[in-house]
């Protein structure tokens, strides 16, 4: 029962209904199914030490929430707590509701096809609307002025309005899809794949999102070099760049004119936020309350920008922990057939996820942290099959998140200020 609650809270997570059921009872309805999953995984004893101890990534996050609920105590203000601890709680829950309950391959297939069809649900609605002006839920599409030509943007529903959201996160299933990677870890075939990742794409094309296309090709990009090899994917990814100018938007990529230079504008304000609080930021999502209307545009610039230093060292140990449980994987010796295509499936999504939030403020969506999960999730499945996938964290991975976190705030100060200096 605690695994099915999994999949109706993560299908509650993409549909949204939450506004209309909070509205007519008045009881919010992720918080009920939330306290219910998880008396459910207490009850059916999923929860043991062993699981919680296998990876570090279970105890960062927990860190993680806490850090950003003590954020709000460093800007004098002790009701931000109990938001914060709400609010990202459900990220939380929903993280460790995937860890604890999926134990089985049957579990995981299952589930990463649930997030294939909502997916499929959301890229047939955005081509819908591409085609008609409406989706089949009632969307408009969404329109910008570029230059002279309206250029019209598919988009999605609730949490996936905005075209690049929407593109964010049905560009990582891609990666459980493609021919190499989802024969043996999702599928005896191909063809199931192929069937399913056609209208995926097609959905992320005609949202005309730079940053999904660019994470798109960088999922193409990690499955040529897993075919081919470093350089023949080199050369394959710079045909698909010639492609991809071919879709309107993506040729008139610019870092110092319209949207790019409006993010370069987002971006130095948060580092200037950074500067001013380095220590606990300006609190969990406060960057909007600071007079400045829109967001960071950048989910590192944002993480750093309301939790300081040590949130943003907390926020990259936890994808370093994660690519660091991928490599191991990779070195296992006694490894099940599907775990090497579904490790390059893992790779392939949270680089095209961690190159999309590079343009978007994703630090606190569910997806990132799905994804974190299913990883873990992998690890207590080999554990069940006699295979130890037990890691460590020592004061080594430590250092290096600090060293990955000065280096992030380092290289965006100055590309912030190289570009403004090329706009002039």
């Amino acid at each position: 029962m605690g695994y099915f609650m999994t999949i109706l809270f993560t299908a509650i997570v993409y549909v949204r209904p939450q506004e209309f059921w909070d509205f007519l009872i008045g009881v919010p309805l992720l918080d009920w199914i939330s306290g219910i999953a998880i008396a459910f995984v207490f009850l059916e004893g999923q929860f043991t030490k062993e699981k919680f101890n296998r990876s570090p990534t279970n105890k960062i996050l927990v860190i993680f929430w806490i850090w950003l609920c003590l954020t709000w105590i460093g800007n004098g203000w002790l009701g931000g707590v109990t938001f914060t601890f709400k609010k990202f709680g459900k990220v939380v829950v929903l993280y460790f509701l995937i860890v604890l309950t999926i134990d089985n391959l049957k579990k995981l297939r299952t589930y990463i096809w649930v997030l294939v069809g909502l997916s499929t649900f959301l890229s047939i609605d955005a081509i819908v609307m591409f085609y008609t002006g409406v989706s089949i839920t009632g969307q408009v599409a969404f329109t910008r002025l570029e230059g002279e030509e309206i250029v019209a943007q598919a988009r999605g529903i609730g949490i996936f309005a905005d075209p690049n959201d929407l593109a964010l996160h049905v560009v990582p299933m891609i990666a459980f899809l493609v021919p190499a990677f989802h024969k043996g870890a999702m599928s005896r075939t191909m063809w199931s794949g192929i069937i399913f990742v056609i209208p995926l794409i097609t959905g992320v094309v005609f949202t005309r999102s730079r940053g999904g296309i660019l994470a798109m090709a960088t999922v193409a990009w990690v499955y040529l070099r897993h075919r081919v090899g470093l350089t023949f994917s080199i050369v394959g990814l710079v045909m698909l760049f010639g492609l991809l100018m071919a879709i309107p938007r993506f040729e008139s990529v610019s870092a110092t004119e319209g949207t790019g230079r409006t993010r370069l504008d987002h971006w130095a304000f948060g580092l200037d936020l950074l500067k001013n609080n380095p220590v606990f930021g300006v609190a969990y999502s406060a960057f909007t309350d600071q007079g400045y209307k829109q967001t960071a545009h950048n989910s590192f610039v944002l993480v750093v920008a309301e939790a300081g230093v040590i949130g943003g060292i907390l926020w990259i140990s936890l994808f370093y922990s994660t690519f660091r449980q991928l490599r191991l994987f990779r070195g296992l010796d006694r490894a099940p057939p599907w775990l090497e295509p579904m490790t390059n499936a893992y790779e392939a999504a949270i680089l095209g996820w961690l190159v999309g939030a590079f343009f978007l403020s994703q630090t606190y969506g569910f997806f990132s942290y799905i994804l974190m999960a299913l990883v873990v999730a992998t690890m207590n499945i080999m554990a069940n099959e006699g295979i130890d996938v037990a890691m460590s964290w020592t004061k080594v991975q430590v250092r290096n998140s600090v060293i990955f976190t000065v280096g992030g705030i380092i290289f965006m100060s100055l590309m912030v200020r190289i570009l403004w200096q090329l706009g002039g």
